[in-house]
Protein backbone atom coordinates (compact mmCIF):
# COMPACT_ATOMS: atom_id res chain seq x y z
CA UNK A 1 0.00 0.00 0.00
CA UNK A 2 1.62 3.60 -1.09
CA UNK A 3 1.19 6.61 1.09
CA UNK A 4 2.21 8.89 -1.34
CA UNK A 5 0.66 9.57 -5.26
CA UNK A 6 3.26 11.67 -6.87
CA UNK A 7 5.04 13.20 -3.95
CA UNK A 8 1.59 14.51 -2.20
CA UNK A 9 0.36 12.47 0.97
CA UNK A 10 -2.75 9.96 -0.43
CA UNK A 11 -4.54 7.96 2.80
CA UNK A 12 -7.93 7.20 1.16
CA UNK A 13 -8.81 3.81 1.87
CA UNK A 14 -9.70 1.78 -1.30
CA UNK A 15 -7.05 -0.86 -3.01
CA UNK A 16 -4.09 0.87 -4.93
CA UNK A 17 -3.90 -1.12 -7.98
CA UNK A 18 -0.72 -0.48 -10.40
CA UNK A 19 -2.51 -0.24 -14.05
CA UNK A 20 -1.92 3.72 -13.92
CA UNK A 21 1.61 3.91 -12.42
CA UNK A 22 4.84 4.08 -13.92
CA UNK A 23 6.84 3.27 -11.44
CA UNK A 24 7.55 2.54 -7.37
CA UNK A 25 9.70 4.39 -5.24
CA UNK A 26 10.69 2.87 -1.45
CA UNK A 27 11.74 5.35 0.22
CA UNK A 28 13.33 3.79 3.75
CA UNK A 29 13.83 5.46 7.35
CA UNK A 30 11.77 8.64 8.64
CA UNK A 31 10.37 10.50 6.04
CA UNK A 32 8.79 13.50 8.10
CA UNK A 33 10.92 16.05 6.48
CA UNK A 34 9.80 15.02 2.94
CA UNK A 35 6.23 14.23 3.43
CA UNK A 36 4.94 15.40 7.27
CA UNK A 37 3.60 12.66 9.85
CA UNK A 38 3.88 9.33 10.34
CA UNK A 39 5.91 7.93 7.63
CA UNK A 40 8.85 6.23 11.00
CA UNK A 41 9.80 3.42 9.12
CA UNK A 42 9.64 4.34 5.45
CA UNK A 43 6.96 5.02 3.08
CA UNK A 44 6.20 4.04 -0.56
CA UNK A 45 5.57 6.94 -3.20
CA UNK A 46 4.64 5.91 -6.44
CA UNK A 47 4.64 8.04 -9.66
CA UNK A 48 1.84 7.79 -11.88
CA UNK A 49 1.85 7.80 -16.09
CA UNK A 50 1.90 11.28 -17.33
CA UNK A 51 0.95 12.28 -21.26
CA UNK A 52 4.00 12.45 -23.32
CA UNK A 53 4.58 13.55 -27.22
CA UNK A 54 5.55 10.24 -28.33
CA UNK A 55 2.93 7.79 -28.84
CA UNK A 56 1.90 4.92 -26.92
CA UNK A 57 0.14 2.12 -27.46
CA UNK A 58 0.28 -1.39 -25.38
CA UNK A 59 -1.86 -3.75 -23.33
CA UNK A 60 -2.23 -6.42 -21.39
CA UNK A 61 -4.43 -9.99 -20.78
CA UNK A 62 -3.71 -12.47 -18.32
CA UNK A 63 -5.76 -15.69 -17.28
CA UNK A 64 -4.84 -17.70 -14.51
CA UNK A 65 -5.86 -20.22 -11.79
CA UNK A 66 -9.29 -19.45 -9.62
CA UNK A 67 -10.54 -18.16 -13.38
CA UNK A 68 -8.61 -15.21 -12.42
CA UNK A 69 -8.99 -12.79 -15.47
CA UNK A 70 -7.47 -8.70 -16.21
CA UNK A 71 -7.21 -6.75 -18.94
CA UNK A 72 -4.96 -3.00 -18.87
CA UNK A 73 -4.83 -0.60 -21.67
CA UNK A 74 -2.28 2.16 -21.89
CA UNK A 75 -2.51 4.19 -24.73
CA UNK A 76 -1.72 7.66 -25.20
CA UNK A 77 0.57 10.47 -27.62
CA UNK A 78 0.19 13.79 -29.17
CA UNK A 79 -3.19 15.28 -30.29
CA UNK A 80 -1.42 18.59 -31.42
CA UNK A 81 2.08 20.89 -31.06
CA UNK A 82 0.96 21.76 -27.39
CA UNK A 83 -1.43 18.95 -26.73
CA UNK A 84 -0.66 15.26 -25.41
CA UNK A 85 -2.95 12.93 -23.58
CA UNK A 86 -3.02 9.36 -22.02
CA UNK A 87 -5.69 6.78 -20.57
CA UNK A 88 -5.09 3.78 -18.30
CA UNK A 89 -7.55 1.35 -18.27
CA UNK A 90 -8.34 -1.48 -16.35
CA UNK A 91 -10.76 -4.63 -15.86
CA UNK A 92 -10.08 -7.77 -13.47
CA UNK A 93 -12.72 -10.17 -12.63
CA UNK A 94 -11.66 -13.06 -10.65
CA UNK A 95 -12.51 -15.78 -8.13
CA UNK A 96 -10.10 -16.72 -5.14
CA UNK A 97 -8.43 -19.86 -3.69
CA UNK A 98 -10.70 -18.44 -0.30
CA UNK A 99 -14.23 -19.84 -0.63
CA UNK A 100 -16.82 -17.66 -1.18
CA UNK A 101 -14.21 -14.88 -2.12
CA UNK A 102 -13.70 -12.42 -5.15
CA UNK A 103 -13.00 -9.48 -7.03
CA UNK A 104 -14.47 -7.38 -9.51
CA UNK A 105 -13.10 -4.49 -10.46
CA UNK A 106 -12.49 -1.81 -12.88
CA UNK A 107 -10.64 1.51 -13.57
CA UNK A 108 -10.24 4.45 -15.70
CA UNK A 109 -7.14 7.08 -15.77
CA UNK A 110 -7.53 10.04 -18.07
CA UNK A 111 -4.41 12.36 -18.21
CA UNK A 112 -4.13 15.57 -20.30
CA UNK A 113 -0.93 17.42 -21.07
CA UNK A 114 -1.38 20.80 -22.50
CA UNK A 115 2.06 23.52 -23.11
CA UNK A 116 0.43 26.77 -22.13
CA UNK A 117 3.57 28.52 -22.95
CA UNK A 118 7.43 28.03 -23.87
CA UNK A 119 7.69 27.48 -20.03
CA UNK A 120 4.63 26.48 -18.79
CA UNK A 121 2.84 23.18 -18.17
CA UNK A 122 -0.53 21.94 -17.17
CA UNK A 123 -0.84 18.41 -16.33
CA UNK A 124 -4.77 17.44 -15.33
CA UNK A 125 -5.40 13.88 -14.70
CA UNK A 126 -8.14 11.70 -12.90
CA UNK A 127 -8.53 8.34 -11.60
CA UNK A 128 -11.91 6.59 -10.90
CA UNK A 129 -12.04 2.95 -9.88
CA UNK A 130 -14.57 0.50 -8.75
CA UNK A 131 -14.40 -2.56 -6.60
CA UNK A 132 -16.46 -4.80 -5.26
CA UNK A 133 -15.36 -8.00 -3.16
CA UNK A 134 -15.06 -9.68 0.24
CA UNK A 135 -13.89 -8.71 3.48
CA UNK A 136 -12.10 -11.72 4.82
CA UNK A 137 -9.97 -11.91 8.13
CA UNK A 138 -8.55 -15.49 7.04
CA UNK A 139 -8.35 -18.08 9.68
CA UNK A 140 -8.99 -17.89 13.08
CA UNK A 141 -5.80 -18.43 15.33
CA UNK A 142 -6.07 -21.84 17.57
CA UNK A 143 -3.78 -22.59 20.35
CA UNK A 144 -1.60 -19.07 19.63
CA UNK A 145 -1.12 -20.68 15.52
CA UNK A 146 -3.89 -20.78 12.55
CA UNK A 147 -6.44 -23.27 12.76
CA UNK A 148 -5.08 -26.21 11.07
CA UNK A 149 -7.58 -26.18 8.54
CA UNK A 150 -7.93 -26.07 4.73
CA UNK A 151 -6.55 -22.39 3.74
CA UNK A 152 -10.05 -22.05 1.85
CA UNK A 153 -12.14 -22.54 4.55
CA UNK A 154 -14.22 -19.68 5.01
CA UNK A 155 -16.06 -18.67 8.77
CA UNK A 156 -18.34 -15.76 7.89
CA UNK A 157 -21.99 -16.24 6.43
CA UNK A 158 -21.93 -16.67 2.52
CA UNK A 159 -25.37 -14.76 1.98
CA UNK A 160 -23.71 -11.69 4.10
CA UNK A 161 -20.72 -10.73 1.85
CA UNK A 162 -20.57 -7.42 0.94
CA UNK A 163 -17.91 -4.74 0.36
CA UNK A 164 -17.46 -1.58 -2.12
CA UNK A 165 -15.47 0.47 -3.08
CA UNK A 166 -15.72 4.21 -4.89
CA UNK A 167 -13.06 6.04 -5.33
CA UNK A 168 -11.94 9.34 -7.62
CA UNK A 169 -8.89 11.26 -7.28
CA UNK A 170 -8.28 14.76 -9.55
CA UNK A 171 -4.92 15.92 -9.97
CA UNK A 172 -3.92 19.41 -11.70
CA UNK A 173 -0.53 20.30 -11.68
CA UNK A 174 1.35 23.33 -12.82
CA UNK A 175 4.71 23.77 -13.71
CA UNK A 176 6.62 27.07 -15.04
CA UNK A 177 9.76 27.91 -15.16
CA UNK A 178 10.41 31.40 -13.87
CA UNK A 179 14.72 31.68 -14.74
CA UNK A 180 17.08 29.19 -16.25
CA UNK A 181 18.12 27.79 -12.31
CA UNK A 182 14.44 28.13 -10.60
CA UNK A 183 11.32 26.84 -11.34
CA UNK A 184 8.05 26.22 -9.40
CA UNK A 185 5.58 23.29 -9.53
CA UNK A 186 2.28 23.20 -7.77
CA UNK A 187 0.36 20.26 -7.22
CA UNK A 188 -3.73 20.93 -6.30
CA UNK A 189 -5.25 17.72 -5.50
CA UNK A 190 -9.09 16.11 -4.55
CA UNK A 191 -9.77 12.42 -3.30
CA UNK A 192 -13.47 11.21 -2.42
CA UNK A 193 -13.45 7.56 -0.83
CA UNK A 194 -16.37 5.53 -0.17
CA UNK A 195 -16.15 2.60 1.20
CA UNK A 196 -18.85 0.08 2.48
CA UNK A 197 -18.78 -3.34 3.80
CA UNK A 198 -19.76 -6.02 6.26
CA UNK A 199 -16.81 -7.50 8.84
CA UNK A 200 -16.46 -10.93 9.85
CA UNK A 201 -14.43 -10.74 13.06
CA UNK A 202 -13.48 -13.43 15.00
CA UNK A 203 -13.88 -13.21 18.61
CA UNK A 204 -13.39 -15.63 22.03
CA UNK A 205 -12.33 -19.02 21.38
CA UNK A 206 -14.07 -21.95 23.61
CA UNK A 207 -11.42 -24.64 23.80
CA UNK A 208 -13.25 -28.10 23.57
CA UNK A 209 -10.78 -29.85 21.86
CA UNK A 210 -12.06 -31.33 18.26
CA UNK A 211 -15.07 -29.51 18.83
CA UNK A 212 -14.14 -26.14 19.64
CA UNK A 213 -15.71 -22.87 18.80
CA UNK A 214 -15.00 -19.09 17.68
CA UNK A 215 -17.01 -16.18 18.41
CA UNK A 216 -17.52 -14.27 14.97
CA UNK A 217 -18.72 -10.78 14.80
CA UNK A 218 -20.77 -9.53 12.03
CA UNK A 219 -21.21 -5.09 11.44
CA UNK A 220 -22.16 -2.65 8.69
CA UNK A 221 -19.84 -0.26 8.17
CA UNK A 222 -19.26 2.82 6.04
CA UNK A 223 -16.26 5.14 5.68
CA UNK A 224 -16.49 8.53 3.68
CA UNK A 225 -13.72 10.35 3.39
CA UNK A 226 -12.71 13.74 1.34
CA UNK A 227 -9.02 14.77 1.04
CA UNK A 228 -7.96 18.29 -0.37
CA UNK A 229 -4.37 19.49 -0.79
CA UNK A 230 -2.21 21.72 -1.89
CA UNK A 231 1.71 21.51 -2.64
CA UNK A 232 3.60 24.30 -3.76
CA UNK A 233 7.60 23.60 -4.59
CA UNK A 234 10.34 25.87 -5.85
CA UNK A 235 13.48 24.64 -7.03
CA UNK A 236 16.60 26.48 -7.55
CA UNK A 237 19.88 25.17 -8.70
CA UNK A 238 22.95 27.08 -8.67
CA UNK A 239 26.97 26.75 -8.84
CA UNK A 240 27.53 27.96 -5.24
CA UNK A 241 31.28 28.12 -4.26
CA UNK A 242 31.49 26.64 -8.27
CA UNK A 243 30.14 23.38 -6.68
CA UNK A 244 26.74 22.15 -7.59
CA UNK A 245 23.65 23.45 -5.51
CA UNK A 246 20.02 22.42 -5.40
CA UNK A 247 18.18 24.18 -3.30
CA UNK A 248 13.94 23.25 -2.88
CA UNK A 249 11.35 25.08 -0.86
CA UNK A 250 7.86 24.84 0.00
CA UNK A 251 4.57 24.68 1.32
CA UNK A 252 2.16 22.65 1.73
CA UNK A 253 -1.99 22.89 2.94
CA UNK A 254 -4.37 20.24 3.49
CA UNK A 255 -8.00 19.26 4.57
CA UNK A 256 -9.79 15.85 5.25
CA UNK A 257 -13.11 15.40 6.36
CA UNK A 258 -13.81 11.58 7.19
CA UNK A 259 -16.96 10.23 8.81
CA UNK A 260 -16.89 6.24 9.86
CA UNK A 261 -19.89 4.49 10.72
CA UNK A 262 -20.34 0.71 11.88
CA UNK A 263 -24.15 -1.09 12.70
CA UNK A 264 -23.83 -4.66 14.90
CA UNK A 265 -25.76 -7.35 13.82
CA UNK A 266 -27.74 -9.54 16.22
CA UNK A 267 -28.06 -13.22 16.19
CA UNK A 268 -24.64 -13.76 15.52
CA UNK A 269 -23.36 -17.28 16.54
CA UNK A 270 -19.88 -18.98 16.98
CA UNK A 271 -18.79 -21.51 14.70
CA UNK A 272 -16.61 -25.16 14.47
CA UNK A 273 -13.00 -23.74 14.52
CA UNK A 274 -12.12 -27.36 13.15
CA UNK A 275 -15.09 -28.30 11.20
CA UNK A 276 -17.10 -25.28 10.42
CA UNK A 277 -21.02 -25.97 9.36
CA UNK A 278 -22.04 -22.83 7.78
CA UNK A 279 -25.36 -20.92 8.22
CA UNK A 280 -26.10 -18.74 4.82
CA UNK A 281 -27.32 -15.83 6.64
CA UNK A 282 -27.50 -14.02 9.88
CA UNK A 283 -31.08 -13.26 8.83
CA UNK A 284 -33.13 -10.95 10.48
CA UNK A 285 -30.67 -9.97 12.63
CA UNK A 286 -28.37 -8.77 9.92
CA UNK A 287 -27.67 -5.18 9.78
CA UNK A 288 -28.92 -3.74 6.15
CA UNK A 289 -28.55 -0.11 6.86
CA UNK A 290 -27.23 2.60 9.11
CA UNK A 291 -30.30 3.36 10.69
CA UNK A 292 -30.96 3.08 14.30
CA UNK A 293 -28.67 2.01 16.76
CA UNK A 294 -24.80 2.58 15.69
CA UNK A 295 -21.85 1.14 17.52
CA UNK A 296 -19.67 3.87 15.80
CA UNK A 297 -20.54 6.84 14.60
CA UNK A 298 -17.38 9.33 14.38
CA UNK A 299 -17.38 12.92 11.86
CA UNK A 300 -13.74 13.94 11.90
CA UNK A 301 -11.90 16.74 10.28
CA UNK A 302 -7.90 17.56 9.97
CA UNK A 303 -6.16 20.16 8.48
CA UNK A 304 -2.72 20.31 7.40
CA UNK A 305 -0.19 23.49 6.87
CA UNK A 306 3.69 22.92 6.68
CA UNK A 307 6.94 24.61 5.18
CA UNK A 308 9.87 23.05 4.57
CA UNK A 309 13.39 23.09 3.36
CA UNK A 310 15.69 20.99 1.26
CA UNK A 311 19.69 21.18 0.03
CA UNK A 312 21.70 19.17 -1.50
CA UNK A 313 24.81 20.49 -2.06
CA UNK A 314 28.55 19.43 -3.77
CA UNK A 315 31.31 20.35 -1.05
CA UNK A 316 34.49 18.63 -3.04
CA UNK A 317 34.60 16.63 -6.25
CA UNK A 318 34.08 13.13 -3.86
CA UNK A 319 31.70 14.88 -1.27
CA UNK A 320 27.85 15.61 -0.99
CA UNK A 321 25.69 16.75 1.89
CA UNK A 322 21.92 16.40 1.83
CA UNK A 323 20.17 18.70 4.75
CA UNK A 324 16.66 19.66 5.37
CA UNK A 325 13.48 20.45 7.63
CA UNK A 326 10.07 20.57 7.94
CA UNK A 327 7.61 22.33 10.36
CA UNK A 328 3.94 20.83 10.22
CA UNK A 329 1.16 22.05 11.91
CA UNK A 330 -1.67 18.81 12.21
CA UNK A 331 -5.18 20.14 13.65
CA UNK A 332 -7.74 17.64 14.54
CA UNK A 333 -11.79 18.04 15.38
CA UNK A 334 -13.06 14.33 16.22
CA UNK A 335 -16.87 14.06 16.85
CA UNK A 336 -18.09 11.12 18.38
CA UNK A 337 -21.68 10.94 17.11
CA UNK A 338 -22.83 8.22 19.19
CA UNK A 339 -24.82 9.21 22.38
CA UNK A 340 -23.02 9.90 25.05
CA UNK A 341 -20.15 10.12 23.30
CA UNK A 342 -16.79 12.56 23.63
CA UNK A 343 -15.86 15.28 21.72
CA UNK A 344 -11.89 15.70 21.31
CA UNK A 345 -9.42 18.77 19.70
CA UNK A 346 -5.82 18.20 19.33
CA UNK A 347 -3.34 20.20 17.77
CA UNK A 348 0.66 19.28 17.10
CA UNK A 349 3.33 21.67 15.76
CA UNK A 350 6.42 19.64 14.88
CA UNK A 351 9.95 20.61 13.52
CA UNK A 352 11.24 16.75 11.52
CA UNK A 353 15.33 17.34 10.08
CA UNK A 354 17.19 15.34 7.86
CA UNK A 355 20.88 15.36 7.51
CA UNK A 356 22.92 13.22 5.02
CA UNK A 357 26.77 12.89 3.78
CA UNK A 358 27.95 11.09 1.04
CA UNK A 359 31.34 10.23 -0.34
CA UNK A 360 32.48 8.87 -3.43
CA UNK A 361 36.03 7.97 -3.50
CA UNK A 362 35.71 6.24 -7.06
CA UNK A 363 33.17 6.45 -9.73
CA UNK A 364 32.16 3.18 -8.96
CA UNK A 365 31.70 3.42 -4.95
CA UNK A 366 29.81 5.58 -2.60
CA UNK A 367 29.25 5.59 0.97
CA UNK A 368 27.18 7.51 3.21
CA UNK A 369 25.89 8.64 6.43
CA UNK A 370 22.38 9.85 7.05
CA UNK A 371 19.73 10.89 9.81
CA UNK A 372 16.67 12.09 10.27
CA UNK A 373 13.49 12.03 12.50
CA UNK A 374 9.50 12.03 11.91
CA UNK A 375 6.57 12.25 14.19
CA UNK A 376 3.28 10.75 14.96
CA UNK A 377 0.56 12.69 16.50
CA UNK A 378 -1.98 10.42 18.83
CA UNK A 379 -4.55 11.32 15.91
CA UNK A 380 -2.34 10.44 12.90
CA UNK A 381 -5.05 8.12 11.83
CA UNK A 382 -8.10 10.68 12.28
CA UNK A 383 -8.92 8.91 15.28
CA UNK A 384 -9.36 10.16 19.61
CA UNK A 385 -10.26 9.26 22.83
CA UNK A 386 -9.56 9.88 26.01
CA UNK A 387 -6.30 8.08 26.50
CA UNK A 388 -4.57 9.82 23.50
CA UNK A 389 -6.12 13.46 22.85
CA UNK A 390 -3.72 15.57 25.64
CA UNK A 391 -0.78 13.95 24.71
CA UNK A 392 1.97 15.27 22.19
CA UNK A 393 3.41 13.38 19.12
CA UNK A 394 5.42 10.34 19.55
CA UNK A 395 9.18 11.41 18.12
CA UNK A 396 11.05 8.88 16.00
CA UNK A 397 14.86 9.35 15.08
CA UNK A 398 16.91 7.25 12.39
CA UNK A 399 20.95 6.65 12.44
CA UNK A 400 21.92 4.81 9.10
CA UNK A 401 25.60 4.62 7.45
CA UNK A 402 25.35 2.28 3.85
CA UNK A 403 27.51 1.71 0.71
CA UNK A 404 26.79 0.91 -2.65
CA UNK A 405 29.68 -0.77 -4.70
CA UNK A 406 29.52 -1.86 -8.72
CA UNK A 407 31.23 -4.31 -10.26
CA UNK A 408 31.71 -5.32 -13.64
CA UNK A 409 31.44 -1.38 -15.15
CA UNK A 410 28.84 -0.63 -12.99
CA UNK A 411 26.25 -3.63 -14.50
CA UNK A 412 26.12 -5.71 -11.21
CA UNK A 413 25.15 -3.07 -7.89
CA UNK A 414 25.97 -4.24 -4.30
CA UNK A 415 24.36 -2.02 -1.26
CA UNK A 416 24.65 -2.56 2.39
CA UNK A 417 23.13 -0.69 4.92
CA UNK A 418 23.25 -0.43 8.74
CA UNK A 419 20.38 1.52 11.09
CA UNK A 420 19.06 2.11 14.34
CA UNK A 421 15.76 3.32 14.26
CA UNK A 422 14.11 4.92 18.09
CA UNK A 423 11.06 5.89 19.22
CA UNK A 424 11.70 7.76 22.18
CA UNK A 425 8.35 8.77 23.52
CA UNK A 426 5.99 6.05 22.85
CA UNK A 427 2.59 5.93 24.19
CA UNK A 428 2.07 3.64 27.03
CA UNK A 429 -0.54 3.20 29.90
CA UNK A 430 -0.16 5.36 32.46
CA UNK A 431 0.18 3.49 36.28
CA UNK A 432 -2.01 5.95 38.13
CA UNK A 433 -4.48 6.16 35.93
CA UNK A 434 -5.44 3.14 33.38
CA UNK A 435 -7.85 5.64 31.11
CA UNK A 436 -4.91 7.36 30.42
CA UNK A 437 -1.52 7.21 28.35
CA UNK A 438 1.64 8.69 28.89
CA UNK A 439 4.47 9.39 26.99
CA UNK A 440 7.33 7.35 28.34
CA UNK A 441 7.80 4.33 26.18
CA UNK A 442 10.63 3.40 24.44
CA UNK A 443 10.82 1.24 20.94
CA UNK A 444 14.20 0.22 19.43
CA UNK A 445 15.13 -1.78 16.20
CA UNK A 446 18.33 -2.41 15.02
CA UNK A 447 19.20 -4.13 11.58
CA UNK A 448 21.06 -4.47 8.42
CA UNK A 449 19.99 -4.68 4.96
CA UNK A 450 22.19 -7.15 1.45
CA UNK A 451 21.08 -6.12 -1.40
CA UNK A 452 22.25 -6.98 -5.13
CA UNK A 453 21.05 -6.23 -8.98
CA UNK A 454 22.28 -6.65 -12.45
CA UNK A 455 23.98 -8.69 -14.86
CA UNK A 456 26.65 -11.38 -13.30
CA UNK A 457 26.41 -12.20 -16.96
CA UNK A 458 25.37 -10.62 -20.38
CA UNK A 459 22.40 -12.37 -20.28
CA UNK A 460 22.20 -13.43 -16.87
CA UNK A 461 20.30 -11.26 -14.39
CA UNK A 462 20.12 -11.12 -10.66
CA UNK A 463 18.09 -9.42 -7.88
CA UNK A 464 18.46 -10.21 -4.33
CA UNK A 465 17.88 -8.33 -0.92
CA UNK A 466 18.21 -9.44 2.50
CA UNK A 467 17.10 -7.78 5.94
CA UNK A 468 17.76 -8.65 9.67
CA UNK A 469 15.44 -6.51 12.41
CA UNK A 470 16.33 -6.77 15.85
CA UNK A 471 12.83 -4.67 17.15
CA UNK A 472 12.10 -4.60 20.84
CA UNK A 473 9.85 -2.50 23.10
CA UNK A 474 12.36 -0.92 25.19
CA UNK A 475 10.29 0.17 27.83
CA UNK A 476 6.18 0.11 28.40
CA UNK A 477 3.53 -0.45 31.00
CA UNK A 478 1.52 -2.07 28.32
CA UNK A 479 -0.13 -5.49 29.24
CA UNK A 480 -1.85 -7.48 26.80
CA UNK A 481 -3.54 -10.75 28.68
CA UNK A 482 -2.36 -10.41 31.62
CA UNK A 483 1.23 -10.55 29.72
CA UNK A 484 3.74 -7.64 29.83
CA UNK A 485 4.82 -6.14 26.04
CA UNK A 486 8.03 -4.62 27.35
CA UNK A 487 11.16 -6.66 26.24
CA UNK A 488 9.28 -8.26 23.29
CA UNK A 489 9.44 -7.26 19.42
CA UNK A 490 6.03 -5.53 17.71
CA UNK A 491 3.62 -7.79 16.38
CA UNK A 492 4.46 -8.83 12.34
CA UNK A 493 8.09 -8.03 12.46
CA UNK A 494 10.17 -11.02 11.32
CA UNK A 495 13.90 -11.34 12.40
CA UNK A 496 14.58 -12.34 8.85
CA UNK A 497 13.37 -12.21 5.78
CA UNK A 498 14.68 -11.60 2.06
CA UNK A 499 14.23 -12.56 -1.66
CA UNK A 500 16.27 -13.50 -4.37
CA UNK A 501 14.92 -13.74 -8.36
CA UNK A 502 17.89 -14.47 -10.95
CA UNK A 503 16.56 -14.86 -15.00
CA UNK A 504 18.38 -16.04 -17.85
CA UNK A 505 17.86 -15.20 -21.38
CA UNK A 506 18.80 -18.26 -23.23
CA UNK A 507 18.29 -16.54 -26.59
CA UNK A 508 17.36 -13.15 -27.83
CA UNK A 509 13.70 -13.97 -27.48
CA UNK A 510 13.28 -17.10 -24.71
CA UNK A 511 13.77 -15.96 -20.83
CA UNK A 512 13.55 -18.35 -17.52
CA UNK A 513 13.55 -17.15 -14.31
CA UNK A 514 12.61 -18.38 -10.92
CA UNK A 515 12.85 -16.75 -7.21
CA UNK A 516 12.50 -17.96 -4.05
CA UNK A 517 10.86 -15.48 -0.95
CA UNK A 518 11.99 -16.21 2.94
CA UNK A 519 10.34 -14.45 6.05
CA UNK A 520 10.81 -15.01 9.72
CA UNK A 521 8.03 -16.20 12.38
CA UNK A 522 6.03 -13.50 13.10
CA UNK A 523 4.23 -12.72 16.30
CA UNK A 524 0.95 -11.47 15.48
CA UNK A 525 0.63 -9.38 19.12
CA UNK A 526 2.54 -7.60 21.26
CA UNK A 527 2.27 -10.30 23.82
CA UNK A 528 3.04 -12.95 21.48
CA UNK A 529 0.77 -15.38 22.96
CA UNK A 530 -0.13 -15.86 19.02
CA UNK A 531 2.61 -16.59 16.34
CA UNK A 532 2.90 -17.17 12.27
CA UNK A 533 5.53 -19.58 10.57
CA UNK A 534 8.25 -18.58 8.96
CA UNK A 535 8.03 -19.91 5.33
CA UNK A 536 10.78 -20.49 2.05
CA UNK A 537 7.97 -19.93 -1.73
CA UNK A 538 9.30 -20.59 -4.61
CA UNK A 539 7.96 -19.08 -7.92
CA UNK A 540 8.48 -19.37 -11.77
CA UNK A 541 8.92 -17.34 -14.98
CA UNK A 542 9.01 -18.72 -19.01
CA UNK A 543 8.25 -15.78 -21.23
CA UNK A 544 8.50 -15.49 -25.44
CA UNK A 545 9.84 -11.91 -26.40
CA UNK A 546 8.95 -10.09 -29.48
CA UNK A 547 8.91 -6.59 -30.80
CA UNK A 548 5.29 -6.33 -30.46
CA UNK A 549 4.72 -8.93 -28.02
CA UNK A 550 5.42 -10.98 -24.67
CA UNK A 551 4.13 -14.39 -23.59
CA UNK A 552 4.36 -14.54 -20.29
CA UNK A 553 4.15 -17.80 -18.03
CA UNK A 554 4.19 -17.00 -14.19
CA UNK A 555 4.18 -20.01 -11.67
CA UNK A 556 3.64 -19.20 -7.79
CA UNK A 557 4.50 -21.19 -4.71
CA UNK A 558 5.71 -24.00 -7.00
CA UNK A 559 6.27 -26.42 -3.93
CA UNK A 560 2.66 -25.27 -2.62
CA UNK A 561 3.77 -24.04 0.49
CA UNK A 562 1.23 -23.56 3.41
CA UNK A 563 2.27 -20.15 4.51
CA UNK A 564 0.34 -16.97 5.92
CA UNK A 565 0.71 -13.38 4.21
CA UNK A 566 -0.16 -11.49 7.50
CA UNK A 567 -1.96 -11.95 11.31
CA UNK A 568 -3.78 -10.39 13.76
CA UNK A 569 -4.66 -11.78 17.10
CA UNK A 570 -7.51 -13.36 16.42
CA UNK A 571 -6.96 -14.45 12.56
CA UNK A 572 -4.04 -15.18 10.13
CA UNK A 573 -4.96 -14.54 6.47
CA UNK A 574 -3.17 -17.38 4.30
CA UNK A 575 -1.10 -16.95 1.27
CA UNK A 576 -1.62 -18.68 -2.47
CA UNK A 577 -1.39 -22.06 -3.17
CA UNK A 578 0.38 -22.98 -6.02
CA UNK A 579 -1.27 -21.26 -8.92
CA UNK A 580 0.00 -19.76 -12.74
CA UNK A 581 -1.35 -17.00 -14.79
CA UNK A 582 -0.79 -16.44 -18.25
CA UNK A 583 0.07 -12.96 -19.41
CA UNK A 584 0.02 -11.75 -23.43
CA UNK A 585 1.37 -7.97 -23.32
CA UNK A 586 1.03 -6.24 -26.61
CA UNK A 587 2.17 -3.09 -27.92
CA UNK A 588 2.85 -0.99 -31.00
Amino acid sequence: MWSDLDGVKENGQYFRDTFFLERIEALKGPSSVLFGRGTTGGLINVITKKPTAELVAQGELTYGSDDFKRGTLDVGGSVTEFLNVRLSALYQDADSFRDFNFTDRWGLAPAIGIALTKDTDLTLQLLHQEEESVFDYGLPMFHGRPARVSRDTFYGYPDDRLQEYDTTIATAILTHRLTPTLSVRNSLRYGDYERLYRTHLFGAVTDTGPTSTVARNQALRLSNQHNLSNQTDFTWTSSLWERQHTLLFGTEFGREEFDFLSKDSTGVTPVAILRPILTRTVGAGRANDLTGVLHIYNDVQAETQAFYVQSQLDLAPQWKTLAGFRWDRFAVDFHNRVPGGADFKQTDTMFSYRFGLVWEPQELQSYYFTYGTSFNPSAETLALNAANADLDAEKNQNFEIGAKIDFFDGRLSATGALFRLEKTNARTPDPNDATRNILAGEQRTDGFELGLAGSILPRWNISASYAYLDATTVKSNAVAGALPTEGKSPANVPRNSGVIWTSYNMTDALEVGGGVFFVGHRFTNNNHVARLPGYVRFDGLLAYHHKNFDLQLNLFNLGNERYFESGQTASALPGIPFSAQVTLRLRY
